[in-house]
């Protein structure tokens, strides 16, 4: 795994590494990179294959917030670690759909759990057998071995729907009700509901014999990247075939916040 630690601060690129070392399994095997500030960090990016930034939002010149932004449309399957002494950027850096915002001072239970829920698969795609295809773009559809997955019921489909968008983060329940059902209904009722939404989709997952894609921990669910194949991923990792035109999982209100970014690739794609 390649990582860059841009902080104008270089203490803070020794306890971030150390950090890292302490809770990667075959941390041996990370090339770890460094910047002190904007133009040093895109650099980086543009010649060494960035995995995973851990970025300062206070630095010289252009900010992290900037930063980030410049890094999503021009290495978008990059993953974004934003690390800083304030609480007030957060939502700023989650509307850039950052893997994780960490405050200062860095504790390892943070860096771990960051490095647990990246957005994007660090590695090589062709290492892993996709065994589940999904589609994004125009409807959300999913297919196992080119037959379309049944679902029981419409809900199960938009929750694991939901689930490819956050690309292997968990989601609590309160999250994914919040999505299903926005603002409507009794929340407790929701919750109820939701039980019977999550049997349902492991029940399509399992008759297809997909039993290792939905991953659950507490009040919280994910999917398990390596067995899917999904053409929002490939998109958002450079794929070179155009194959965005407009249209993100058009029946689920949801999904419009991801478009802008979308939006932002095609723009860039288009200019290049």
């Amino acid at each position: 795994m390649n990582i860059l630690i841009a902080d104008d601060e270089v203490f803070q690129h020794i306890e971030i590494h150390d950090a890292v070392e302490r809770v990667c399994a075959g941390g041996e095997q990370n090339a770890y990179f460094y910047a002190k500030n904007a133009d040093e960090a895109l650099a980086v990016c543009g010649e060494n294959g960035i995995d995973v930034v851990f970025l300062d939002i206070n630095m010289p010149g252009k900010n992290g917030i900037a930063l980030a932004s410049e890094l999503n449309e021009k290495y978008p399957g990059v993953n974004i670690v934003m690390v800083t002494a304030y609480e007030e950027y957060a939502l700023d850096a989650l509307r850039l759909f950052v893997s994780a915002y960490i405050l200062k001072p860095v504790l390892d239970d943070d860096v771990r759990a960051a490095l647990s829920h990246l957005r994007n698969p660090v590695g090589r795609k062709e290492e892993t057998c996709a065994r589940l295809h999904v589609r994004c773009f125009g409807s959300f559809e999913a297919y196992v071995d080119d037959r379309p997955l049944r679902f029981s019921r419409s809900k199960a489909k938009e929750m694991l729907a939901y689930l490819v968008c956050l690309r292997g983060a968990f989601a609590t329940n309160g999250e994914i009700c919040l999505a299903l059902f926005e603002e409507s209904g009794d929340p407790q009722k929701n919750l109820s509901y939701l039980r019977k939404i999550v049997s349902s989709l492991k029940d399509a997952l399992e008759e297809a014999g997909l039993t290792d894609v939905l991953l659950h921990q507490r009040s919280a669910y994910a999917l398990n990247t390596a067995p899917v194949d999904c053409d929002y991923w490939n998109y958002l990792d450079g794929a070179e075939n155009e194959i965005y035109y407009g249209e993100f999982m058009s029946r689920y209100s949801w999904a419009e916040k991801y478009i802008y970014q979308l939006e932002q690739i095609r723009k860039h794609n288009q200019r290049f």
